[in-house]
């Protein structure tokens, strides 16, 4: 199984943009992931279609199956 850890964001136009973390530690609480999230934010390092990162929405851990085929 893969996971990623995603972190949604409010961009300032109101619309969301999600960050995939690939490989997250199986342990990561969602107040280490708020505060990651809160850092990204204050940086203002990235952005989505010329549109800055606004506010936390959410964090998720996301599991993909993966069956490679014979």
């Amino acid at each position: 199984m893969e996971k990623t850890l995603e972190l949604v964001f409010t961009k300032n136009d109101g619309s969301k943009k999600t960050l995939s973390i690939a490989d997250p530690r199986e342990d990561v609480t969602l107040a280490e992931a708020k505060a990651a999230a809160d850092k990204i934010i204050e940086a203002g390092v990235i952005t989505s279609s010329g549109y800055a990162l606004t506010e936390f929405v959410e964090a998720r851990i996301k599991t993909v199956t993966v069956s490679v085929l014979a």
